[in-house]
């Protein structure tokens, strides 16, 4: 473990068994690297930002982009680097393993739909009840996703600071959540009641779909990104003159998003992020006889989950199954089936154990 002693941002960026503890890790690694931190303190802050931009990479790199940008960007990071951290004992080298650390820095100035979240430390999705016994408000204060089922068997993703709140006792009848922050939506189907997703600029109906909704509160421009299936976004205008809302709305088909502005109307624009994620996850989640644990290194690259497997037997067995035209919930369900496991939401991480009878 000597090596770890003198690493910085770069060398964290280009080890190999770094890279793969941050993408896959297990509770092996994990007492691994918590042993490396308490012996060497000192480099945990880099090893935090060269995981930061691990877990940036969600979606493929931008196309096009050419090996000359790629050195210059790795370049002003190793300069910037050495301006921060002042004289080290230990030469700052672009190893030949470098391809992540290049893939993560390209991703960053891409602009493409991020996580920003380290995967070691502790989550917590905080559920209280608001006004009415019947509302349900959960919210994310981890810095990591977190992953929310709901009684419709819907998922949320709620990103950092997120939350959202519904009633529980009508849920059945109207499917309805209000919406603070960034969410990334997977609807089950049920075309009786539509699922309508609420935020305090815009509301958006759909009947079963995916789509990423950014309503931040210092956002000036709330957004509607739709992955697969279409949905409705309404405005909440008020008219100037009389005071009542003004209902603005389009419809949003896969592969388009808007913006609602205070200065402008919505408008749909074609979408090179939502096909990146359609188009990715067909292809990501076509398993021929792969190990679970390839499985969940997957579901975290493309979800931002951190996703858990309790035993090295479980994590070795394999799976063949095409899962890149189903919800994420029928996802995991369908994983825990084929290698007869189930699973489970701890705090919103995802945990595969074993059946009971195999325990």
């Amino acid at each position: 473990m000597q090596k770890y002693k003198y690493y910085k941002t770069v060398d964290f960026l280009s080890d190999d068994e770094f890279i793969d503890w941050v993408r896959a890790p297990n509770w092996e690694t994990n007492l691994y690297w918590q042993e490396v931190f308490i012996l060497f303190p000192a480099v945990k802050p880099y090893a935090d930002e060269a995981r930061q931009l691990v877990v940036h990479i969600r979606v493929k790199p931008m196309k096009g982009a050419t090996t000359n940008l790629k050195e210059a960007i790795v370049a002003k990071a190793l300069i910037q680097e050495v301006k921060g951290s002042g004289t080290s004992s230990k030469p700052l080298t672009i190893r030949s393993r470098s391809k992540w650390m290049v893939a993560a820095l390209v991703l960053i100035v891409s602009g493409l739909l991020l996580v920003k979240m380290p995967l070691y430390r502790p989550t917590k999705l905080e559920v209280i009840s608001v006004d009415d016994a019947h509302i349900k408000q959960v919210k994310n204060v981890s810095d990591m996703v977190l992953l929310v089922e709901l009684p419709d068997q819907s998922t949320v993703i709620l990103q950092p600071k997120a939350y959202m709140s519904y009633r529980t006792d009508s849920f059945a009848l109207k499917r309805e959540v209000h919406l603070v922050g960034e969410a990334f939506f997977d609807i089950s189907k049920n075309k009786q009641v539509p699922f309508i997703v609420n935020t305090d600029q815009l509301i958006t109906k759909v009947l079963g779909t995916s789509f990423f909704v950014n309503a931040s509160p210092n956002t000036a421009a709330h957004r509607v990104l739709v992955a697969s299936g279409s949905v409705r976004v309404e405005t909440k205008r008020n008219k100037s003159s009389t005071g009542h809302r003004q209902r603005e709305g389009l419809v949003l088909h896969a592969g388009q998003e808007t913006h609602l502005n205070v200065d402008r109307p919505m408008t749909v624009t074609f979408s090179e992020q939502a096909l990146h994620i359609t188009e990715d996850l067909e292809k990501a989640f076509d398993f021929q006889n792969v190990p679970m644990s390839k499985v969940a290194a997957t579901l975290h690259e493309y979800y931002g989950l951190d996703v858990q497997i309790k035993k090295q037997e479980l994590a070795k067995r394999p799976i063949t199954a095409f899962l890149g035209n189903v919800s994420l919930q029928e996802k995991l369900n369908l994983i825990a089936k084929a290698v007869e496991a189930r699973y489970q939401l701890d705090d919103g991480v995802v945990i595969f154990t074993l059946e009971i009878n195999q325990q």
